[in-house]
């Protein structure tokens, strides 16, 4: 999977169950975050298709965005 734009900290991917993941970026800010989401989509775009529905109503994935509030290093 190609890096997004601005994705300049670190990005992972977390298997969390037998078919489900978690994708974690961090960007340097949300605006940088704002900035990346077009290619963000066209990357999900390419593999949309083998994704499972999460339900009535949710789609096939559940994104969602904040501000770090806490870093554990």
């Amino acid at each position: 999977m190609a890096r997004p734009p601005g994705l300049e900290t670190r990005g992972c991917i977390i298997k969390t169950g037998e078919q489900n993941y978690v994708l974690i970026g961090e960007w340097p800010d949300m605006t940088t975050l704002a900035d990346a989401r077009g290619q963000m989509i066209a990357t999900l775009n390419t593999f949309r298709h083998s994704l499972e529905d999460l339900g009535p109503g949710l789609g096939i994935t559940d994104a969602v965005s904040g501000d770090m509030v806490l870093a554990l290093t």
